[in-house]
């Protein structure tokens, strides 16, 4: 795998303009300046879109502008200091660190987990401080290279599940209440995970609580064992995209929101499911045909513009596999028959 950041990526306290359109499209002139993509003009475009649908700047000074484009070649991200901080929407304030996310429409698996990494570490305070405080763009270079490069984990023992009477009794004990999350979002690269960490931290730190979380990303997903979720006293769904597989929690209280409000709220979305969990008139997971629209919130709490607009970042997130797929048979289609194949063809 090439590497993902170089040094000739990234700016430490230049000015790169005054609002974020300028912060982006000059980000995407430097990718193409390095021979990473085709066209800085359709980079710009498809990370301005995204930046459209909803703003990507984050609290602690992050903006993390992001787009899937038939320009970029290979997996980039470009990377900013700001000195003063643009406004990316973040609810605390201007960001000073950014970071352009480039991913082809094609990106594989093993491209698309580096640059989901690179988002779970904007939310570590240590990863935070060393950009803050690099002297160098090597040196910042290297920092980022170490976040997102993955460590061996040690062999955990094999997990064996307690009958559930034993896990209920355990937790009245403890006076513990379980939740399980799951978090999506329409590219499933940033805001997926980042707000798969935010919810994990918040859950740490809230006492009494269990939280384990399903991120749903781009590069796949691990479902949460069936006898995790069957335990849980509430769901939160902190997505832009339908759930997959939503009968899983059927009948269980929920708690929906958007991927951003997991990010920025966590605690707040933990204490919601909290009082759902002792709510029997709280909203539940439907079961059976109208699992479907599980991660549908009631007409009252949604317009029929945002229900329209999750159905079509839903069906941007499924579509994601055939783009991939389509583009390799096109560069196997070249790899055979040659740049001039769709000439030969003509001539058959």
């Amino acid at each position: 795998m090439s590497d993902i950041i170089t040094p000739e990526l990234v700016t430490l306290d230049a000015p790169l303009g005054t609002d974020k359109q300028s912060v982006i499209r000059a980000l995407a002139e430097r990718v193409v300046a390095q021979g990473r993509a085709r066209s800085a003009q359709e980079l710009f475009d498809d990370a301005w879109a995204r930046e459209q649908k909803d703003e990507t700047g984050l609290p602690g000074g992050i903006g993390i502008p992001h787009a899937r484009s038939a320009s970029v070649t290979e997996p980039t991200l470009a990377f900013a200091r700001l000195t003063p901080g643009v406004d990316f929407g973040a609810p605390d304030g201007p960001a000073d660190i950014v970071f352009l996310i480039a991913a082809p429409e094609g990106a594989d698996e093993a491209h698309l987990s580096v640059l989901s990494q690179l988002a779970r570490s904007l939310m570590n305070n240590d990863f935070m401080a060393g950009l803050r405080s690099a002297q160098t763009p090597a040196e910042a270079v290297k920092i980022i290279t170490d976040a997102v490069t993955p460590a061996a984990a040690p062999a955990a023992a094999p997990a064996t599940a307690a009958p559930a009477a034993t896990r209920a009794e355990a937790r009245t004990a403890t006076k513990t209440k379980k939740i399980v999350a799951v978090t999506a979002c329409a590219t499933g690269i940033a805001h997926t995970f980042m707000a798969a960490d935010a919810l994990t931290a918040a859950g740490a730190e809230t006492e009494g609580v269990e939280l384990i979380v399903e991120p749903q990303g781009s590069s796949g997903y691990k479902a949460l064992p069936q006898s995790v979720i069957d335990d849980a006293d509430a769901v939160i769904f902190a997505v832009d995209v339908d759930v997959r597989e939503p009968q899983r929690f059927a009948g269980k209280p929920v708690v929906r929101a958007g991927v951003k409000r997991g990010i920025e709220q966590p605690k707040q979305l933990i204490a919601e499911a909290l009082a759902a969990s002792e709510n029997p008139n709280a909203a539940r997971v439907q079961g059976g045909a109208a699992a479907a629209s599980a991660s549908e919130a009631p007409v009252a709490q949604q317009s029929v513009g945002r229900r329209i607009q999750r159905w079509l970042l839903t069906g941007v997130s499924y579509m994601i596999p055939f783009v991939a797929g389509g583009g390799l048979l096109i560069a196997l289609g070249f790899l055979l028959g040659g740049y001039e194949v769709t000439k030969n063809a003509a001539n058959v």
